[in-house]
């Protein structure tokens, strides 16, 4: 076995045990979920604003993370407030701060890139939790680090046809592995779920699921890797040996649980 996927692995199973266990409580959740997003815009905002001064990375940062406390904690029924008054904050923010109309615009976007891209669409774990239920909301996770993984495998033994080739090294039979082994996972989830008491979809949306899944992974990590590519850095932070930084980890869950939400919960049953 390669030295770095050992470190991989070993990385991987120090840190999953205390992800998974946030998922027991609500309250847990939404701090695993403002920690996260917390540690990812700063690391999108360090490499995205790098001529900006320390104090404004870890303002907007600040901002992004109270989105989610303040909505899963206070704004439970109304995510638009919370999301407003963080936006006006920011705007505020940049133009008494910069007195360039360009440095306004360059804080404008990193900040709003932050906002929706990394603090918003992570959050869509707390209505999954709170509508669903725990059992969806794990599923939803760990859904995504099976996909990677059977996505990783299958694209190291049968990897031919490069996707995205600019922006990543997957490859279509890697995405295809990624969707059967994200099948295999969640149906084995959901019987064993079941056997718990634990309700999650029907057996008919797993399929629809798995899709989900493997193309918002898909187009999540091209993303980030558009955006790495445009700054020039190889990996959003350091913070995960063998892994990079919090943003590489997340960056197929931050596509896939908005419409993982929208689908199951509106159209799921």
């Amino acid at each position: 076995m390669r030295k770095d996927l050992k470190i991989r692995i070993v990385s991987a199973l120090i840190v999953a045990p205390f992800v998974v266990a946030c998922f027991i409580s609500y309250e847990s959740l939404v701090g695993l979920v403002a920690s996260i997003v917390m540690l990812s815009s700063y690391e999108l905002l360090s490499f995205s604003m790098r001529e900006r001064r320390r104090s404004e990375i870890a303002f907007f940062t600040a901002l992004a993370t109270l989105y989610p406390l303040m909505y899963g904690l206070v704004f439970k029924d109304q995510p638009t407030i919370p999301f407003s008054l963080a936006m006006i904050t920011g705007v505020v923010y940049c133009l008494f701060k910069a007195e360039d109309p360009r440095v306004a615009t360059e804080s404008y976007f990193g900040f709003f890139t932050s906002l929706i891209y990394v603090s918003l669409n992570l959050s869509f774990f707390i209505p999954i939790y709170a509508v669903k239920g725990p059992a969806l909301a794990l599923l939803t996770l760990t859904s995504v680090w099976a996909f990677d993984i059977s996505a990783y495998f299958s694209g190291l033994s049968f990897g031919r046809i490069r996707i995205f080739s600019k922006y990543t090294t997957k490859t279509f039979e890697g995405v295809v592995g990624g969707f059967l082994g994200t099948v295999a996972y969640t149906s084995v989830y959901k019987v064993l779920a079941g056997y718990m008491g634990f309700q999650t979809m029907d057996w008919s949306m797993v399929p629809v699921f798995s899709v989900i899944v493997s193309a918002m992974g898909t187009f999540g990590d091209v993303f980030e890797s558009s955006l790495k590519r445009r700054f020039g850095v190889k990996d959003s932070g350091v913070i995960m040996p063998g892994h990079g930084g919090m943003l590489d980890r997340i960056d197929g869950l931050l596509f896939t649980v908005p419409v993982v939400y929208t689908v199951l919960v509106y159209f799921g049953g």
